[in-house]
């Protein structure tokens, strides 16, 4: 009777390693190509600050070699980085502009204020 017990649970065990196998194997290919992501923050009258210009500029030149830009953020200050990026010699077919619905947030402080200005480059 135990040599069966030992069986089964060898036999068991058999079974059961080969999906968990299967699982990590398919890890590897799950790692896709590291994507570059960057955040603006507008000045008030959605002014586009100094800070701003070498990540602009980064991912102008990704669109240049032909990456697609996302931009998301309000709609109006997402067209004001992607302006800048057509002027600086971007497509204007690899920028997409990703709008967000206007958020009303309460104004206690000026980091709120900064956070409706927020603008996110991603490619």
């Amino acid at each position: 009777m135990p040599k069966y017990r030992i069986a089964a649970v060898m036999l068991g065990g058999l079974f059961l390693a080969s999906p968990v196998m299967a699982q990590s194997t398919n890890l590897a290919y799950a790692t896709g190509e590291p994507r570059s992501e960057h955040m603006v923050f507008l000045e008030k009258g959605n002014v586009l600050p100094e800070s701003a210009v070498p990540m602009v500029s980064k991912a102008t030149r990704a669109a240049k070699a032909g990456k697609t830009i996302h931009l998301m953020g309000r709609a109006d200050q997402a067209e004001i980085v992607k302006a800048e990026m057509i002027r600086e010699g971007a497509p204007a077919n690899l920028i997409l502009v990703a709008r967000e619905p206007v958020k009303a947030l309460p104004k206690v402080d000026s980091l709120s204020d900064a956070s409706s200005r927020k603008i996110e480059i991603k490619y």
